[in-house]
Formats: structure tokens, C-alpha cells, sequence
């Protein structure tokens, strides 16, 4: 039985315990402010990794939190080193680079990991949709229409009729098995009557001329000694399956290669079939995807451990040297995390501390739909998520065509602790004076009257508790600026100072 004996109440009261104290303030940061999600935002240049960013993710650190971190830029690896060694936490790190050699079937680990969920096609087959997703939204930023509902839903079949297939033959699921399994299938229904003549006519029992079924099972065998696909329908029609569902899952099949997906018409198979090839491809051609993310299954890249051990995965396949490659090698793994936090079961575990999604350069890495629904459950399952990036324009850029703007800030409301750091960028600005709200001020007013008499009357106006041109006044650190970085902090439901102000405007030590 885990140490909570499954009692919220427990559970919460651990959340309570401090993770740091803002620079200059008495206000705490606790576990809890942590796992409901951090958002950090600045120009380039203003600070905010090296100031905010890096005193949150020492004390991330020195409370053994575990991590899963995202590499962007080339220098972010040795970055976290550093700060793990001063943190005393070099023992926990896991570096998965191409240097590495460690390997991650993503697609293997969905169908063997532990839990009552393992095993699921859709799960396997919705990895190779969102790497379809984030194609189109990289090549034409996001968006959807019918027309593209209609051929996503004709991929998600064609994978998931292939992983099934493989599962059944016992074939092993991976992106060359899927790629030999499409590209030999039945190219029209003529192709389909042909296999299934031969079938019958090898197999069957009746009167029939010896010479003729000779003939029959031995093209029978040289088509599934040559082509894979029919090497794999003929297992799964020559096995004994015992259970109903295994049964019907054939059935199922058989109906799909040889009915729906034989007889589309040359030029809807075609689409679906390249549609496929476009999201595998990076799999099969030399690089980093090919070698580290399609076979082989290393432990210590398991992400239940970054949960369970608390271990600091760093997955350091950073854009500026791998470009495209190296953004979907990062959300892959990242979305594996993903779904690996929200099946925790806090209350079962016996010492739980929260783990961490950190990404920097976060516009690169985001995906708005999952992140979306992740950060609703983030909390409940203990994962802090930091995400920082330049300015609001990066997300909206990002979110695809409908509602940019109001899905952007949906997610970004989620993120209940913020910090803005330097930033010339005029929609952040406005956003995060608009956020923090308004107060009344005292005025006076002077006026003179004909007989040169001053007088001077009061009254009070609503303005800004910070104006948006304040925000490119703060300081940038290095020398300077004698390292100081500074930020405004925000989370609501937190006062700050003798005014018990809804926000601070504080400084973060750029060396300490």
C-alpha cells in the first residue's frame, strides 16, 4: 500500500511543501504552484532561461524532481549538465542523442509497456497521426477542413488495419514491417480474387485436377515467399485462433484488404498510400529517426522512470543541427511522456514528488490539441510544466487557422504561474497588462482662473497596474546589468508585498 493509503487529503498536504522563495518577496512557491503549469515569457536576450528559468529548474533539481527536457538549441544539453552536477544530480541523468546509441521503438514501447492500456492499436496507430498532424501543421500552419478529416480518417485506417495485421501474424510492429505491408498489398480487386483462387484452389478438398492444384501451391508459395504482405495475410488465415476476439479482429481484417481497401479507386488508394509513406519516410531514410527511433527499445529511456525514479531525461536532438527530424524525434518522446503521466497513480506510490515537462524555445515543440487537453490532467498527476518561449505571436503562429489567438490563450491560462521578462513585443505586453488588471489612482488637477488664482481638485481614474511599454524597461542581466534579470511574476490567487499586490516586479541573480 502506497504511502497516502489513497486520502486526497494526505496527498495535498504534501503539495504544500515549498519549492523556493520568490527573490525579494516573502511569497513562496510550492509543489502545487508548480504542477499547475509555468509560464515564461521575454524577448530574446532579456534573461528569462537564465534567470527565472534557471533558479525554477535549480529548484526543480535539489527537491529531486525528475525531468523530461527538450532540446532546441545546441548548447541546452551541457546547460542542464551543469546545473545537474551543481545540483548533485549527475547519478539521474540519461542523455539520448545520437552520440547515445540509446534506442526508442515508440511504436513497440505503446504495444509492451506495462498497464491495463498496453497492447492498444489506436494507441500505436494515434503516434503516427500526430506525426501526420504536425507535418501539416509545420508545411501549412495547422488547420482543418473536411476534405482533410475525410483522408485522416482514411491514414488512421490504413495504419490501424496494418498494426493489427502484423499483431495477428506476430509480426513485429515497426515503421519497415508497416511500410513493406502497404506498399505489396493489393493494388486492385483483381490482385485480391487472384490470391484468394489460388487459396481455395491449394487448400480445397474437392475433385480436383492434381496437376492444376500443383500448380496452384506452388505459385501459392512463391507469392508468399516474395511478397511480405500476402506472407502475412496467409498466417493470419492459417492460424488457430482460440479466443472470439482474435477471430473477429481476422475477420475484421480480411474484409478491410481484400473488400474496402481493394477495391478504392487508383487514385484514392495512391493518396492514402503516399499520405502514409510521407509520415514514415523520415523513419527509413538515414538519420537520427531511422537509427534511434525506429527499433530497439533501451530501459533507461522508459519514461515511467523519469516518474518513478526520478530520473533527467534530456532529449537532445536540437533543432538548430537536426531541423525537422530533430523536432519530431522531441515530440515524440514527448508526447510518450505525455500519456505516461497522465496513467500515474499518485496515491499508490510510496515517495511521489512531481516530474517536469521542460521545454525551451516551447513554440517549436507544441502541439495544440494534446497539450491543450494535457494541461487540464497535469496537476492531478503531479507534472509540472514549464514552457518558455519569446512572445504570444510564437503560439498564435502555431495554433493552425481556427482561433488562433483564443486557443493560444486557453492553453497559456493553464499555465497559472508566469513570469515576463523583458519583451518589446506589443501583444504580450498588452495581454499581461490586461491580465493583472487595473487599479483606480489619485489625480490632481490644476487649473488657473482669470484673476490668476490656482486651484487644484482631485479625482480618481482607472489605469493599468503596469503599463505594456513597462515591460521593455526591465533589466537584461549580464554585466551590464550586474547579472540582474528582471521579471514580472504573476499567479492568481498569490499577493505580494505589504500591499498584498496581485504581482511583483522582482529580480533573478543571474550567477547565484
Amino acid at each position: 500500500m502506497g504511502l497516502f493509503n489513497n486520502t486526497n487529503q494526505n496527498i495535498e498536504a504534501v503539495l504544500d511543501k515549498v519549492l523556493y522563495k520568490v527573490p525579494g518577496t516573502d511569497t513562496t512557491i510550492t509543489w502545487a504552484d508548480s504542477v499547475e503549469g509555468i509560464f515564461i515569457t521575454g524577448a530574446t536576450g532579456s534573461g528569462k532561461s537564465s534567470g527565472p528559468g534557471k533558479h525554477t529548474a535549480m529548484a526543480m533539481l535539489k527537491a529531486d524532481y525528475g525531468f523530461c527536457v527538450l532540446c532546441a538549441k545546441p548548447d541546452e544539453r551541457s546547460r542542464w549538465e551543469a546545473m545537474a552536477k551543481a545540483a548533485r544530480r549527475e547519478k539521474d541523468l540519461v542523455i539520448f542523442n545520437k552520440q547515445s546509441g540509446h534506442q526508442f521503438n515508440f511504436l513497440q514501447y505503446d504495444l509492451e509497456r506495462k498497464g491495463e492500456g498496453a497492447g492498444d492499436v489506436f494507441n500505436a496507430n494515434n503516434a503516427l497521426m500526430n506525426i501526420s498532424q504536425l507535418n501539416r501543421q509545420i508545411l501549412s500552419s495547422g488547420g482543418s477542413n473536411n476534405e482533410e478529416s475525410f483522408w485522416d480518417n482514411a491514414l488512421r485506417r490504413l495504419i490501424g488495419n496494418t498494426i493489427s495485421a502484423l499483431i495477428l501474424a506476430d509480426e513485429k510492429v515497426s515503421i519497415d514491417n508497416i511500410r513493406k505491408m502497404v506498399a505489396y498489398s493489393f493494388k486492385e480487386k483483381e490482385d485480391a480474387n487472384l490470391y484468394a483462387h489460388l487459396l481455395r484452389t491449394a487448400s480445397t478438398q474437392e475433385n480436383i485436377d492434381p496437376a492444376q492444384r500443383e500448380e496452384a501451391i506452388e505459385e501459392l508459395e512463391e507469392m508468399i515467399a516474395s511478397n511480405y504482405f500476402i506472407n502475412v495475410i496467409y498466417k493470419i488465415q492459417s492460424a488457430e485462433f482460440a479466443g472470439e476476439e482474435q477471430k473477429y479482429d481476422a475477420t475484421l481484417i480480411e474484409d478491410y484488404w481484400f473488400t474496402d481497401f481493394a477495391e478504392l479507386s487508383d487514385r484514392t488508394r495512391s493518396n492514402i498510400t503516399e499520405s502514409l509513406m510521407g509520415v514514415i519516410q523520415p523513419f527509413l531514410s538515414r538519420g537520427i529517426l531511422r537509427n534511434q527511433f525506429s527499433s530497439g527499445l533501451d530501459n533507461e529511456l522508459l519514461p515511467e522512470k523519469i516518474i518513478e525514479e526520478k530520473k533527467i531525461v534530456i532529449v537532445d536532438f536540437p533543432i538548430k543541427e537536426f531541423g525537422f527530424a530533430g523536432m519530431i524525434a522531441s515530440i515524440i518522446y514527448k508526447s510518450i511522456f505525455q500519456g505516461a503521466a497522465e496513467r500515474r497513480k499518485v496515491g499508490k506510490e510510496a515517495n511521489p514528488k512531481p516530474a517536469c515537462l521542460w521545454i525551451d524555445e516551447y513554440q517549436n515543440f507544441c502541439n495544440p490539441q494534446t497539450d491543450a487537453q494535457f494541461q487540464t490532467t497535469a496537476r492531478s498527476s503531479w507534472i509540472s510544466t514549464v514552457y518558455i518561449t519569446q512572445n504570444m505571436n510564437n503560439l498564435y503562429f502555431i495554433m493552425g487557422n481556427s482561433q488562433p489567438q483564443a486557443r493560444a490563450k486557453s492553453l497559456v491560462s493553464n499555465l497559472n504561474l508566469k513570469f515576463f521578462a523583458s519583451n518589446a513585443d506589443f501583444e504580450t505586453n498588452q495581454w499581461a497588462s490586461d491580465m493583472i488588471g487595473k487599479h483606480f489612482v489619485d489625480l490632481d488637477n490644476l487649473s488657473i482662473s482669470k484673476e490668476m488664482e490656482l486651484s487644484k481638485t482631485k479625482h480618481q481614474r482607472l489605469m493599468s497596474k503596469i503599463t505594456p511599454d513597462h515591460f521593455t524597461t526591465f533589466k537584461t542581466g549580464r554585466k551590464v546589468n550586474n547579472y540582474k534579470v528582471e521579471t514580472a511574476v504573476f499567479k492568481a490567487g498569490k499577493t505580494w508585498g505589504k500591499d498584498k499586490a496581485n504581482y511583483a516586479i522582482v529580480e533573478f541573480d543571474q550567477k547565484k
